[in-house]
């Protein structure tokens, strides 16, 4: 089976991404809509409907990774470092 067939079962529980460990083939999870394309989809789904169970591709998980952070900090422009304008 090729790696875009394989889905891995991604659990997210308060904006923290774990695999767990359970795989499905591609016309398991197909027509669900916690199936995501891409990390970027997966963290976009998990703020929309919140904590559960998504689905993604096997190869498209972080390698050397356990948890994945779906949230991301903010920040304020006012800390920014301020550019050096030359005279």
């Amino acid at each position: 089976m090729q790696s875009l067939e394989v889905f891995d079962e991604v659990r997210v529980y308060e904006g923290v991404a774990e695999r767990t460990g359970a795989q499905f083939s591609r016309s398991e999870v197909r027509r669900s809509r916690a199936c995501c394309r891409s990390l970027s989809e997966l963290a976009r789904k998990a703020r929309a409907s919140g904590d559960g169970d998504f689905y993604l591709p096997h190869d498209l998980w972080p390698p050397d990774t356990d948890r994945v952070d779906l949230r991301k900090p903010w920040i304020i422009l006012s800390s920014l470092p301020q550019p050096r304008v030359s005279e």
